[in-house]
């Protein structure tokens, strides 16, 4: 290990965890100006990868997993003694599942008298604003992140959250990074007065996404306009489940394209027109991102980080969900499908929006700027 460069090691998702974490990770760690180790951590899933050995065998048992992962930091820890270690956790009810975990991670870290940089990923929409962290703000929990010598979040009302909840140390604001071949090219514009009725989502399929509700929006926009087509791009655990939902509906014109990325995933953007996600909750989704670099309009709930890069009518619509509605109904759907209709009749609305997309996409997203960003973070901890 070369000691003149700043060692880190990161806890990030394996890569058959799949995304934004691994992704976000995978982009920047090449380029980022320290001795990095990764540290795997995360379940697996099966459409991210191959799972038949042994080993992939004991990632799916939780007990086994959390031991493996939590042996191998330490081991890692004790065998290349970071300056820092980074651990990256989301405030994700109703299990706490990765809030517990990565706790744990924490408490190694600081057990080994490693300093501790603290990147919160996914924070859950009920959380915001409340007066107590999960647990209360004086639960161990809660004590255990406040032992981090610095926090990153996605979102200035995350930050709000956590000097709310007493949290000290220093708090960042940033965002994450697009790949650079998102930037490299555009959608083609609108023809002058011509709709554009080729509505995409891009990400994890699965409830929390808001994908059923989508179908739902999309049925009332077909029965308006039977050129409307959706492309419902990515896998996920609830892929099957909506793909049945889809037929129940007797819907047409819905392509599910199964896992991309690459070139695959560019061209899956290139030939949407405008970008649907209504994400339950989010920390900083990369597939909205990657949509905003595409140059596409969105329409999008307002989750996680979205409310500090969306602006409602400038780059998209917001449409808000209903808080206290069960699962797989939390959007009005007539509203969500008035939304896209607004963007889809509206063809000046719309390449005005993708203009606005196309002039900040580069310096806001471009991964060198986030390279830099990602380094100035990770050592700060080092400022005693």
């Amino acid at each position: 290990m070369n000691r003149s460069l700043p060692s880190v090691v990161i806890v990030r998702d394996r890569a058959s965890s799949g995304g934004g974490i691994y992704n976000y990770y995978n982009a920047v760690t090449p380029h980022i100006r320290a001795s990095v180790t990764l540290s795997d951590a995360g379940r697996p899933y099966t459409f991210y990868g191959d799972h038949r050995s042994l080993g992939s065998r004991l990632l799916n048992f939780t007990p086994s997993r959390l031991l493996m992962d939590w042996l191998g930091l330490a081991w890692k820890i004790l065998r290349h003694r970071p300056d820092v270690v980074v651990v990256n956790p989301c405030i994700d009810p109703p299990t706490w599942r990765s809030l517990r975990r990565d706790a744990i991670n924490l408490l190694i870290s600081r057990l080994t008298g490693r300093r501790v940089l603290c990147f919160w990923r996914g924070w859950d929409n009920a959380c915001c604003g409340k007066p107590e962290f999960p647990g209360g703000n004086n639960s161990r929990l809660c004590r255990i992140y406040k032992m981090a010598h610095s926090h990153i979040v996605l979102s200035e009302r995350f930050k709000e959250d956590l000097l709310r909840w007493g949290f000290t140390t220093p708090i960042h604001v940033e965002t994450t990074v697009v790949e650079d071949q998102c930037l490299a090219g555009a959608p083609i514009p609108p023809e002058p007065g011509k709709a554009r009725t080729n509505l995409l989502y891009l990400s994890r399929v699965e409830v929390g996404k808001g994908v059923f509700e989508l179908l739902d929006a999309f049925q009332i926009l077909k029965s308006r306009n039977p050129a409307y087509t959706l492309t419902i791009g990515g896998d996920g655990p609830d892929q099957e489940a909506l793909k049945a939902y889809a037929k129940e509906l007797e819907l047409k014109d819905v392509v599910f394209t199964g896992f991309l990325k690459g070139q695959a995933k560019v061209d899956c953007y290139h030939q949407g027109s405008v970008f649907c996600f209504l994400s339950y909750t989010e920390g900083m989704p990369n597939a909205v991102l990657e949509a905003l670099a595409m140059g596409l309009p969105i329409v999008s709930s307002d989750a996680g980080g979205l409310r500090d890069i969306l602006r409602n009518g400038e780059n998209g619509f917001i449409v808000l969900p209903d808080n206290d509605a069960p699962a797989k109904k939390k959007f009005n759907p007539q509203a969500v499908a008035n939304a896209i209709e607004r963007l889809v009749e509206t063809p000046e609305l719309h390449e005005r929006m993708s203009t606005i997309q196309l002039a900040i996409r580069a310096p806001s997203f471009r991964r060198a700027r986030g390279c830099e960003a990602a380094r100035s973070h990770l050592l700060q901890p080092l400022v005693k």
